[in-house]
């Protein structure tokens, strides 16, 4: 999503507005955060320059189909939020805002992916009350419980089961 920006580096126009649709399918949030599908992102707001900085005010918003990290369920989410991003314009190659300018032109895709990154749950729940999957038989607990005994302890850890039970101050 190459937007070129030559006019508002020359001072030729105050402002570009934006209103895009950014595609997911070629980004690496899609394996990153547990996308199964998403909408295109709908991207809108405005570009405009001070003194020696761009600035970008806008906001995104989209449907993404999130896969569960619990029980492993597909479940559809609204995503929104806003991007309010500055850039300095300068000719200095070791300038970090270097990767979003190529030339005239300025890369919206790497500014939205990072705002969405930012705006997306750590761990992806289809609900918080999710008891996900049982890790002896795979059964999915919000559906149906299981028999299985869950106490096992691992006999290499046994011994510490009664570390603490004399009620000695450590």
């Amino acid at each position: 999503m190459n937007i070129n920006i030559s006019k508002l580096i020359s001072e030729k126009t105050e402002s570009i507005d934006i209103n895009l649709e950014y595609d997911l399918k070629a980004s690496n949030l899609l394996y990153d955060y547990n996308i199964v599908q998403a909408s295109p992102i709908s991207l809108s707001g405005e570009i405009h320059k001070e003194n020696e900085k761009i600035f970008i005010d806008a906001s995104f918003s989209g449907e993404i189909v999130f896969r569960c990290s619990r029980c492993l369920k597909e479940f559809e989410k609204n995503i929104s939020g806003d991007i309010e991003f500055d850039i300095q314009v300068t000719e200095d190659k070791d300038n970090n805002d270097n990767e979003y300018l190529n030339g005239d032109y300025l890369d919206l895709s790497v500014i939205l992916e990072e705002a969405l990154a930012f705006s997306l749950p750590m761990k992806v729940l289809c609900s918080e009350e999710c008891e996900g999957l049982c890790p002896r038989c795979g059964q999915d607990l919000n559906i149906n419980d299981c028999d299985c005994d869950l106490e096992t302890i691992d006999p290499r850890l046994e011994k510490l089961k009664d570390f603490f039970s004399n009620n000695e101050e450590v």
